[in-house]
């Protein structure tokens, strides 16, 4: 299991991470106790996570509610968007494909978006395992550079197989490991 302290160890690689109070969170509903905890233990402030593509975005709380507009409401007209589920909040992104976290099992979900419905997959059991996991893949890119890629800019195996052993420190398993690389774009 992933703690709160090794999950914010891997997020201060890459940026600031502060414990923030409940009452900057401005969402409609009263701050979900996962979410809360998160916050003030693990702190992702505005955090890019450099990786193989577009980087990660994990938001401050204050921005969180603002966080979700396109997903949960049509950012132009205010208008809720209908196949969003009122159980998920979006708590993180790689170029517009949300980290979703789930209300009520505390798990992390991800989805690709522009692909008409929301095809969510869980992909991590909660928002620890998701930052830390994260925070490894951007850590893996810190120190190996772009080493990690051939000339046509795809994944050298080798590394691939490197960073497949870090998450499996992780996340338990090869499998799951392997599910998260390859959900992620990593071959």
């Amino acid at each position: 299991m992933v703690t709160a302290e090794g999950a914010k160890r891997l997020l201060a690689l890459h940026g600031d991470v502060i414990p923030q109070p409940s009452v900057d969170w401005n969402g409609i509903f009263p701050i979900p106790p996962d979410i809360e905890r998160y916050y003030q233990e693990v702190g992702p402030f505005d955090v890019t996570i450099e990786t193989h593509g577009n980087p990660y975005f994990l938001p401050r709380l204050a921005d969180l509610w603002d966080f979700q507009a396109g997903y949960r409401w049509n950012s132009l007209s205010g208008e809720p968007i209908e196949d969003w589920n009122d159980d998920w909040l979006v708590v993180a992104y790689e170029s517009g494909d949300p980290f979703i976290f789930v209300r009520s099992s505390g798990s992390v979900l991800h989805a690709c978006h522009g692909e008409g419905e929301w095809d969510a997959v869980e992909l991590f059991p909660n928002l620890n395992t998701m930052a830390a996991c994260l925070g490894q893949i951007g850590a893996f890119i810190l120190e190996v550079g772009r080493n990690y890629m051939k000339d046509d800019c795809s994944i050298r195996p080798e590394f691939r197989a490197m960073l497949s052993k870090q998450l499996q420190v992780l996340l338990g398993t090869e499998l799951e490991a392997e599910t998260v690389l390859g959900v992620l774009g990593w071959g």
